[in-house]
């Protein structure tokens, strides 16, 4: 049987009728109608006469059936405005009664396994880091908790307008397991006119040369007015800068096929590009970053769109500040070609007794732009939604289209993959890399032995 595809108003059409099972039944043949055979005999003329009538069964109107109930977990507290703002219109759209229900990585991820081998407690839809997801798609289709979305998404108004390589992160041996909710290019945010204090120009610095030079003008030793020290750069070594050194290297952790990528030739010469920022750099400081880049203390941070999002929602109470930002953006050195950093899925799971109606929610949620919803997204969070057709009308920042960059990066971002085995291989190399950047063992010493332990992890959660 050829596979129907919903168009958006069928869809729309269909999420409205309470029970509808959209995108799963949309698939199915309809059901044959019963058919009821009425046998009556009638005087004609002194005999008696035998007719047969065949007929469709008489229907009558069901009552009206209760709304469904849908629990969805998810992680993200930046995700949350949105969510409580668009309850009732999912509510009124699928006929359902919606719970949410936030809570940090560590407690989703040992709850989850829980609720499942209980048989209950468990959400309809779940909505991790792309780091906890790959945790779940361990063994073979039966194993993973979660249901394959192939067909949904194909029968789906949405196929094709979503960029492939987010849904890659979240796919194993062809089977897709969760809905991509972003795409989280890194750019380079800098304050501008601190840079120019040391006579650069940061839109000349095209290269990761010109980078470090750039650097080296500010040196290891720089402070502000009142003494406090001045960085170059608030990078972490396990965030957006090296990430997108592996990337513009072709490396991650894992390659397609899930084998560590630690001891490639690209992965170390992603580091040796990286480390070459360490002397001007100051590690991620979570609570102070907006401040210190505002300041001009950290003179620039590299960052997704989620977290240019936090600098943005940081500073606009700051009328004098934001009316003349010195804050810009730009593509990072060697781009425009990034990295990625961080990543959401929302995946529906098995065990639900209402998968139809959690996927049909789903994908709304997630790609349905047909008032907005995505537009708002992105200029309230900053966050780019995985939909090209709503990169549009992006945000603005210090004068600048800061969306138009951020969507450009995404165009080229490349695809890369996530299973069970990347959070294994990640953490042999962060145990390491610690101890390298330290100078406790070489980069050689750091690769080698985070190889063998990655590969010995692996081997024993097989």
């Amino acid at each position: 049987m050829e596979k129907k595809r919903l168009n958006r108003r069928e869809f729309l059409r269909l999420a409205s009728m309470s029970g509808a099972a959209l995108v799963l039944s949309s698939c199915c043949p309809e059901p044959e109608k019963e058919e009821v055979i009425v046998t009556q005999v009638i005087e004609k003329e002194g005999e008696q006469v035998v007719v047969t009538v065949v007929s469709e069964a008489p229907t009558t109107e069901p009552p009206p059936a209760e709304p469904v109930e849908l629990l969805y977990w998810y992680q993200a507290e930046n995700h949350e405005p949105e969510y409580s703002r668009r309850k009732s219109e999912l509510e009124e759209m699928f006929d359902i009664t919606l719970t949410y229900e936030i809570l940090d990585r560590d407690a989703m991820t040992r709850k989850f396994p829980t609720t499942l081998m209980a048989g209950t407690g468990f959400p309809d839809i779940i909505e991790q880091n792309a780091d906890d997801i790959a945790k779940f798609m361990k063994g073979t289709d039966d194993e993973i908790p979660f249901v394959t979305l192939n067909d949904s998404i194909d029968a789906s108004p949405y196929v094709g307008n979503v960029l492939q390589s987010r849904y890659d992160r979240y796919t194993k041996d062809g089977r897709t397991y969760g809905c991509p909710h972003d795409v989280h290019p890194v750019l380079l945010l800098y304050h501008d006119a601190g840079w120019k204090e040391y006579g650069v120009d940061m839109e000349t610095v095209e290269t990761w040369d010109d980078f470090i030079a750039a650097c080296e003008t500010v040196g290891e030793d720089a402070t502000m007015a009142d003494g406090r020290p001045r960085y170059a750069v608030m990078e972490s070594e396990y965030s957006a800068g090296a990430a997108t050194c592996r990337l513009q290297n072709g490396v991650w952790y894992t390659d397609a096929d899930g084998e560590p990528m630690i001891a490639t030739p690209g992965f170390k010469a992603a580091y040796e590009t990286w480390i070459r920022m360490d002397p001007y750099r100051v590690d991620l400081d979570w609570g102070n970053q907006v401040a210190m880049v505002k300041e001009g203390q950290a003179l620039s941070e590299f960052v997704p769109d989620w977290l240019y999002g936090i600098h943005q929602q940081g500073t606009a109470d700051d009328a004098a500040f934001v009316a003349d930002s010195p804050m810009r953006l730009k593509y990072v050195p060697d781009g425009p070609v990034a990295g990625s950093w961080g990543g959401a899925a929302g995946s529906v799971v098995k065990q639900s007794s209402n998968i139809a109606k959690a996927i049909d929610v789903l994908l709304y949620l997630y790609f349905e732009d047909g008032e907005g919803q995505l537009a708002e997204r992105f200029v309230d969070t900053g966050i780019l939604p995985p939909v090209p057709s709503n990169w549009e009308n992006p945000p603005y920042v210090g004068g600048q289209q800061a969306g138009k960059i951020f969507i450009e990066a995404a165009k080229v971002l490349p695809s890369y993959h996530e299973n069970w085995k990347t959070p294994l291989v990640s953490a042999a190399w962060g145990e390491q890399a610690s101890l390298w950047i330290a100078g406790d063992i070489t980069l050689d010493e750091a690769i080698a032995i985070a190889d063998e332990n990655a590969r010995a992890e692996i081997e024993k959660n097989q």
